[in-house]
């Protein structure tokens, strides 16, 4: 094998590690996606940043984000539709040529057309001179001049073959042509053959310093001076069709019918084929974009392979299997254990691969270490494993004295007792005795999903709240109060600062252990989507969320200053599929779900194999920005031709909508966005990730559009601008202002002139109209005096029917009880009333049993006066200053001042018994009428809230123990 590293002087210098193919990110693209033909020809990247494609039906433009697409028209000047071959002159103008032998240029949106030629249009090269040497398919070689003229060479000129694959220009300035005859070199105005390569198709010829490459029908040949000879003898007899070197040496090779290869130093020469990575195996085009993205053109569409943030282990690299539940990185810095629902898995960092699995066909969801190496692995059906010394072994299930076999959480306190969260409760192991603890000993919750030691303190994450534990008791953290939180799945310790981070199902939570306060940050300021599973803080001082739609990363700095009310809105970046990651759905309820290692990398489970990012390489995706360029321009919905940065608006003009893209591909759908209108945006307007901006209504005047772009974390892009001319009206401009206030002035003048007259005139026709003004006066006033006193009757009777409209609506039509609304504000009163007296206020729900089946057995008319009935028995039941309202449908409520919760029951116990005693023959034959009461004290609540959910829950209890029973 020849060693490649010898052609690496010819490419740029290499910025960073080579990676292997598989690590890159791969997308396609087809006509489903935009694309006008599934054959790739050629593939170009102007100066400013576009990717351009030819197809057999056009020309397609691309942005990261949509095709523009160019075909047979009065735009591009072309004969036909059909592109074969794009190239970009040392000016940056893109000269397209395809069939019936078209050729086009565009340069900053700009097309001209030029002079076709003879055939198929198969390559092009360009001269300092401006002129253009066209190769085609059948009709020999073209070289365009500036001036119009132009030479011609074919067989009987010189040329083997008339048919033309490649046209190259080495750093010498000599012309390399590959024909489907062999090659031939353009020197010194001369056609030389070369006779050291066989009389076979040449379809691409990569010179180099120490060798011209070349590719053909047998293979990759070098030939240096007069020797020639395979390249690489894996690819003898295979057909290679395109050549690149990318900027860190690697040499790319596409084929024919074998896909594409590469060839590296670090790993020598992969493959890349159809049915797994590329469109279709036939490459006929490839490009290294200006932030090292490969393309790859192929007859099946276009795949990009990029360099993401992530990378991901799956079952192809040996993992145990691809739903991964824990992470942990191993005491030795050299190893990370990954647990998944099929195995454990040892995942060795420096060879880069999985060495070990273990416990098959076990669901690993929690994982362990001491400081001596000892692992305990918790299962999701078999209990506690330890691994010690090589060996694997069952350590506590629940026939040893688990509470549970589904361990969730593990943790090895300071004092040498091991902590085993289950999902029925915790299980303590000290000093060789087992202790369980559940609900009874004060925890707010069974399922455990996270452990964490702070100092002396146990934190314990519950599916129900959190608790620590220290000393020999529980303290509940409260935690509802924040949108309802529940779960806590994961808890990280920020000692520098003595801040608790705990990831819920309702944001982000940080406790402050120095003074006890606590905070959240949900949706309301800024978190994409309420659950987390766990929250980890990087060397670089950033904090990484898990979740179910990707990983989230922001500034603990940000976290801080949101939290204390200096920042409104967190700003983040999300992560997902488009990133690397396989799968952005994270998991969790299970402990820990991210690790580091020693190389500060992260690793996360997801649902798809186990994703890592190294914090510290993100700077790579945020150091290129993005060039920004205006796209389109319409006004009042009528695209218009933007010949250069400047436009004017005729005075009717009311809408105008620019659009823009920023030119980076490395994250297009991240790219933000920010616009300045100058002369109308005091400040940058942000667009997020908006492609277009829109004006209405602009005053005449003259502005200046400024557009910026950024990829996340990175620089400002330079604006792009346009320059905006509105028009005036004719009666906006100075001379209509300066006549319009010439006439204003004269129209005041001969206003004050008309009034002073009209005064004078007035007066005297005032005089006379006050004494019959004076007399028609008291009429009126004797009139209104009258009516005065029937408005006052009119509103009597309007207060005695507002009276009783009032009436009626506190008041339940059907059982003459108040109504929920009625009932609401008595209970406010009375529950604040008890409280303030430190009186007790019982509260029963009760609900017809199978009303429904009232309903429906005996008619809707029976059902109605079930509730008559129901509602006659509670007035006669309720002392004086009780309360009882119907609550909604067939449930119904007592309100019992100064009543404790024994005496409510035994109230609620008679009230059940009368209720069943009930005769309810004359409402319908063998009609029996039970119901069920659920009893709560204010003494066990702090607010009405929870008053009314533990009667609520009471009630459901007595539903569930068999209806027509009373429980508390």
């Amino acid at each position: 094998m020849v060693i490649l590293h010898c052609f690496t002087a010819s490419a740029h210098q290499v910025k960073q590690a080579v990676e292997p193919v598989n690590r890159y990110f791969q997308e396609s693209w087809t006509t489903r996606d935009g694309l006008p033909h599934n054959t790739v020809n050629s593939l170009s990247q102007t100066p400013e940043g576009y990717i351009w494609l030819t197809t057999w039906e056009g020309i397609a433009r691309f942005n990261g984000n949509e095709f523009k697409v160019y075909g047979r028209d009065d735009t591009t000047g072309l004969p036909d539709a059909g592109m074969r071959s794009s190239y970009v002159d040392a000016n940056g103008r893109l000269i397209i040529g395809g069939s019936r032998g078209g050729l086009t240029s565009v340069k900053d949106h700009h097309w001209q057309p030029l002079r076709p030629v003879g055939g198929l249009v198969n390559a092009m090269a360009a001269e300092a001179d401006g002129s253009i040497w066209v190769a085609t398919e059948g009709d020999g070689l073209f070289r365009e001049y500036a001036d119009g003229h132009s030479e011609h060479w074919t067989v009987e000129t010189g040329l083997p073959s008339n048919s033309i694959y490649a046209l190259v220009k080495d750093p010498d300035g000599q012309l390399w042509v590959g024909t489907s005859k062999g090659v031939v070199v353009f020197e010194q105005q001369q056609l030389r053959v070369n006779k050291d390569i066989p009389a076979a198709p040449v379809f691409d010829v990569l010179p180099t310093k120490q060798g011209v490459l070349f590719a053909t029908e047998f293979g990759l040949l070098r030939c240096v001076e007069a020797q020639c000879q395979q390249f690489m003898p894996e690819l003898t007899n295979i057909a290679v069709s395109k050549l690149m070197f990318d900027h860190q040496g690697s040499l790319w090779i596409g084929t024919i019918e074998r896909g594409v290869y590469r060839y590296s130093k670090s790993y020598g020469l992969e493959h890349l084929e159809t049915g797994r990575d590329l469109p279709r195996n036939r490459v006929l085009s490839l490009l290294e974009d200006q932030e090292h993205s490969i393309w790859i053109g192929t007859n099946g569409g276009l795949l990009r392979l990029r360099d993401v943030p992530f990378s991901t282990l799956t079952e192809e690299q040996g993992l145990a299997g691809n739903y991964v539940r824990t992470v942990l990185a191993d005491k030795d810095g050299k190893s990370i254990w990954i647990g998944t629902s099929n195995g454990l898995s040892r995942y060795d960092i420096a060879a880069g691969k999985v060495v070990q699995n273990l416990i098959p066909k076990q669901s690993i969801l929690s994982l362990e270490q001491q400081s001596d190496g000892t692992l305990y692995i918790g299962t999701y059906t078999a209990g506690v494993f330890v691994y010690k010394n090589g060996e694997v072994e069952l350590l506590l299930d629940r026939e040893r004295g688990l509470i549970s076999n589904e361990v969730r959480a593990i943790l090895r306190a300071d004092d040498g007792a091991l902590w085993m969260g289950t999902s029925q409760g915790l299980t303590i192991l000290q000093n060789g005795q087992l202790r369980s603890i559940t609900t009874d000993s004060g925890l707010p919750g069974n399922f455990i999903v996270a452990l964490a030691q702070v100092g002396k303190q146990i934190w314990v994450g519950t599916g129900t709240g959190i608790s620590i534990w220290e000393g020999d008791h529980f303290e509940n953290v409260p935690i509802q109060q924040f949108d309802n939180a529940e779960y806590a799945f994961g808890f990280f310790y920020q000692d520098k600062q003595q801040l608790l981070w705990a990831a819920t199902d309702r944001g982000l939570m940080r406790r402050n252990l120095a003074t006890g306060e606590t905070g959240i940050i949900g949706r309301s300021k800024g978190l994409p989507f309420d659950k987390y599973f766990q929250v980890f803080i990087d060397d670089h001082d950033d904090i990484w969320m898990s979740s179910n739609r990707g990983i989230l990363r922001f500034s603990e700095a940000d976290a801080n200053a949101v939290l204390e009310g200096k920042l409104a809105k967190l700003p983040l970046v999300l992560y997902g599929e488009s990133d690397g990651m396989v799968s952005a759905q994270a998991n969790g309820g299970s402990s820990p779900t991210i690790a580091k290692s020693t190389d500060g990398s992260l690793w996360m489970a997801t649902a798809r194999g186990v994703a890592r990012v190294d914090p510290s390489r993100l700077y790579l995706f945020s150091q290129y920005t993005p060039n920004v360029e205006i796209e389109s321009l319409t006004l009042d919905g009528q695209r218009q031709q933007l010949l250069d940065d400047k436009i004017t608006m005729a005075p009717g003009v009311q809408r105008m909508v620019v659009r823009y893209a920023g030119l980076s591909y490395i994250m297009p759908s991240r790219i933000h966005y920010r616009t300045r209108l100058q002369g109308f945006d005091q400040q940058w307007r942000d667009n997020a990730n908006q492609h277009q901006i829109e004006f209405t209504n602009l005053a005449p005047g003259e502005y200046q559009l400024q557009i910026q772009a950024q990829n996340p974390s990175g620089d400002w892009s330079k604006p792009a601008i346009l320059n905006i001319t509105k028009l005036p009206f004719w009666w906006q401009t100075s001379l209509a202002l300066y006549l319009a206030i010439l006439g204003l002035i004269l129209w005041v003048v001969l206003i004050v002139w008309w009034r002073t007259y009209s005064l004078r005139r007035s007066r005297a026709n005032l005089l006379q109209q006050v004494e019959l003004k004076t007399e028609e006066l008291q009429r009126h006033t004797d009139h209104l005096a009258q009516l005065n006193s029937e408005k006052s009757a009119l509103l009597e009777q309007l207060s005695r029917q507002a009276i009783a409209l009032e009436k009626q609506a506190m008041q339940d039509e059907l059982t003459g009880l108040p109504n929920r609304r009625a009932f609401d504000e008595t209970f406010e009163r009375e529950f604040s009333r008890a409280k303030r007296s430190q009186q007790p206020l019982a509260l029963a729900f009760l609900d017809i049993d199978h009303f429904k089946s009232i309903n429906d057995n005996f008619s809707h008319e029976a059902g109605d006066l079930a509730l008559e009935l129901l509602g006659q028995q509670l007035k006669q039941h309720c002392r004086e200053f009780d309360v009882c309202a119907r609550w909604g449908g067939e449930e119904f409520v007592m309100l019992l001042p100064s009543t404790t919760l024994e005496q409510a029951l035994a109230v609620s116990e008679r009230l059940r018994y009368r209720i069943a005693s009930m005769d309810c023959n004359d409402i319908a034959p063998q009609l029996e009428i039970t119901v069920s009461i659920g009893v709560a004290c204010s003494d066990d609540a702090v607010d009405m809230d929870e008053l009314l959910n533990k009667a609520d829950r009471a009630l459901y209890r007595a539903k569930q123990n068999g209806r027509n029973r009373v429980e508390r």
